[in-house]
């Protein structure tokens, strides 16, 4: 097989848009290959959550067919409040014991049934205390009625669902590819969600997601806050509280604070240094060759979610 055959597509959407990216080769050397956004129609998606499964199978198939994609292989980024991300603390136990441990206690740390989920985690490292030797879990849980309906429209747009993914999750592994600081807290967002993160030693030690529709911020200001400002609100004070508490755990301070996201990056930058925080707009992937010369006016920051989907996508 030669260095290209491999190819896959990374999708993330939200109420007003999906965005895709076609990439090839592997993850230590991927190629952009073709990219793409469509605008949706108010009623398709709402809060990360399919509304119209049929309109959202016909304006995927759009964006595929009018934008020079080659692959049907997808994988998808999730966003919404039917993914829960819990981190949880369970004894060491030999490597192929862990799963079974944490599928049988999990119950206590995820407050929906676990029958209703698709359950996976990620081991997080160690610690030792007085008590013993314990291994940091992340529990990553998605509602699987939620993952039905979007199989079920990507399917209706003749595209295969590889994999589901946590577009939080997909963001902070952009983030870890851009940043150097040891510590360090990441605002991942897009028209609907916020994505707040901390990072230690590129381990996720919190992670955070609010629905801007669910903020009081939302509901007493404008109906579209990327335009009025509230959206960079709504950032700062989650981000604020996240730090806060963080600091209440951990000993070690925040070296940074780093933004990936649409809409309007570059003015909630503003408005974080207008609050006080010297938050700089994180730059990942930007090396990433393409392969097509039509991607000369591509800025990989509205893909970063895309982009980090399709590169875990060549792992497999």
């Amino acid at each position: 097989m030669g260095l290209f055959d491999k190819r896959i597509i990374g999708l993330e959407l939200d109420s007003k848009e999906i965005r895709a990216v076609e990439i090839t080769g592997s993850v230590r050397q991927p190629m952009i290959t073709a990219w793409g956004r469509i605008s949706l129609p108010e009623g398709t998606v709402k809060d990360g959550r399919i509304v119209n499964a049929e309109s959202l199978s016909s304006y995927l198939e759009r964006l595929i067919t009018q934008n020079g994609f080659k692959s049907r292989d997808v994988l998808l980024g999730v966003a919404n409040q039917d993914v829960i991300i819990r981190f949880a603390s369970f004894p060491k136990v030999p490597e192929d014991k862990i799963r079974n441990m944490v599928m049988f206690q999990a119950q206590e740390y995820i407050p929906v049934p676990l029958e209703e989920l698709q359950l996976d985690y990620i081991v997080a490292g160690e610690k030792q205390n007085e008590e013993g030797h314990f291994l940091n879990i992340i529990l990553v849980g998605a509602r699987q009625k939620m993952l039905n309906d979007f199989i079920q429209a990507l399917s209706g747009a003749r595209l295969n669902v590889r994999e589901i993914d946590s577009v939080t999750l997909a963001i902070g592994r952009a983030a870890i590819t851009s940043v150097n600081e040891s510590v360090f807290a990441v605002a991942g967002f897009n028209h609907d969600i916020a994505n707040l993160m901390i990072f230690n030693k590129g381990l996720l030690a919190m992670a955070r997601s609010v629905p801007f529709s669910q903020t009081s911020a939302w509901k007493n200001g404008s109906e579209e806050p990327e335009s009025s400002g509230d959206m960079a609100d709504i950032l700062i004070s989650e981000l604020r509280s996240c730090m806060s508490y963080y600091r209440m755990q951990s000993e070690d301070a925040i070296e940074g604070i780093y933004l990936i996201g649409l809409p309007n990056i570059n003015n909630i930058a503003g408005k974080f240094k207008d609050a006080g925080y010297e938050a700089k707009i994180a730059q990942p992937y930007k090396d990433i060759p393409w392969k097509n010369s039509g991607l000369a006016n591509f800025n990989t920051n509205d893909y970063s979610a895309a982009i980090s989907l399709a590169i875990r996508g060549l792992e497999g």
